[in-house]
């Protein structure tokens, strides 16, 4: 996500932040998820972005567990 600040979408993705908007993407398992999602991944691996599409659009794939190319519950 381009102007947004890394480090409060970090604290959000640590938080678990189930009302942050976008998603995260992990470089090193291909995956994107949801900010509610239980992974732990390397900051140094984290990439954001503001919607789904666009995860996709980088190549990486939806997560099985929180499956963030579904509508939120």
């Amino acid at each position: 996500m381009h102007g947004i600040d890394d480090d409060r979408l970090w604290a959000a993705l640590t938080g678990r932040d189930k009302g942050q908007d976008g998603v995260y993407a992990v470089a090193s398992s291909g995956i994107y998820c949801r900010f509610g999602c239980p992974s732990r991944p390397l900051r140094k691996n984290v990439r954001f972005y503001a919607a789904p599409a666009e995860a996709l659009e980088a190549g990486y794939r939806a997560c099985k567990r929180c499956k963030p190319d579904m509508p939120a519950a």
